[in-house]
């Protein structure tokens, strides 16, 4: 029969440490937003007023019949403070097609840039199937897909960017 050989660990393998992010969710940032993508910015904070009121609104509506009732105030209170600083940043990007420097918190900039990404990337598509069938020139493309990389170095800055 062969020794019984024990094997053991030379090192040690350090504890798991869950990185200290308190608070940077919540840290407010701001972004320049070039004029020419004011419009779609905007369109996309709407977009999300909307979803968040409607969040609102449900919460509240399953608020009667739920025994959990302090959770759902809790959902109600942060949906409303999300409602507050998506009006702050309607309010900011005015509606006027001028620069302009929004500030707001990093997770909110980010839904806000990503949902305007989302929808130029959709124009894009749309923009370049209509292009290959002859309903638009090829410069439409063009002008598109500049939109998609200007959010894209928007989104790009705010994730590189330190809080």
């Amino acid at each position: 029969m062969a020794p019984k050989v024990e094997l053991r660990r030379s090192t040690t393998i350090p504890a798991f440490v869950c990185p200290d992010d308190r608070g940077m969710a919540m840290a407010r940032i701001s972004v320049e937003v070039p004029a020419e993508l004011v419009g779609q910015v905007r369109e996309t904070v709407l977009l999300l007023y909307e979803a968040t009121a409607e969040s609102v609104h449900r919460a509240l509506r399953t608020r009667a019949g739920s025994d959990r009732e302090d959770a759902t105030l809790d959902e109600v209170h942060l949906q409303r403070l999300r409602l507050d600083d998506l009006d702050a940043l309607v309010a900011h990007l005015g509606r006027g097609e001028r620069s302009v420097r929004v500030s707001a918190s990093r997770d909110l900039l980010h839904d806000v840039l990503y949902g305007a990404l989302i929808d130029a990337g959709e124009r894009l598509a749309e923009t370049s199937d209509r292009c290959w069938r002859g309903e638009l020139p090829l410069a439409r493309v063009q002008e598109v897909a500049e939109e998609v990389l200007a959010l894209d170095s928007l989104l790009r800055e705010l994730d590189s960017g330190s809080p």
